[in-house]
């Protein structure tokens, strides 16, 4: 709903026309649009976190048990961990 809002107020579309297009998926209010208030103020953070050079939406998150097979992402994670020595390891030899 973000995305399609930033969207249409980048093609210039009021910000009070926005909100009638919108309608709200969960919640008490479910299939009611937002306030022009809260479209607002959803626009505003999501310019601040594109300033920010974050996504709009953050990535989903796998949760991994104990016996799952190690993505190729989280491999090559493990790689340059295990690569780099450890920041306390120079302080434990000097001593």
């Amino acid at each position: 709903m973000l995305t399609f809002a930033v969207a249409l107020k980048d093609k210039g579309v009021p910000v009070p026309e926005i909100a009638k297009k919108l309608t709200i998926k969960v919640g008490k209010n479910t299939g009611k649009s937002p306030s022009v208030a809260s479209v607002y103020r959803a626009l505003a953070e999501a310019e601040a976190a594109a300033d920010d050079g974050l996504p709009l939406r953050p990535k989903p998150v796998r949760i991994r048990r104990s016996g799952d097979p190690l993505t190729p992402e989280e491999i090559d994670l493990r790689e340059r961990l295990q690569a780099q020595p450890h920041p306390n390891a120079a302080a434990t030899r000097r001593g």
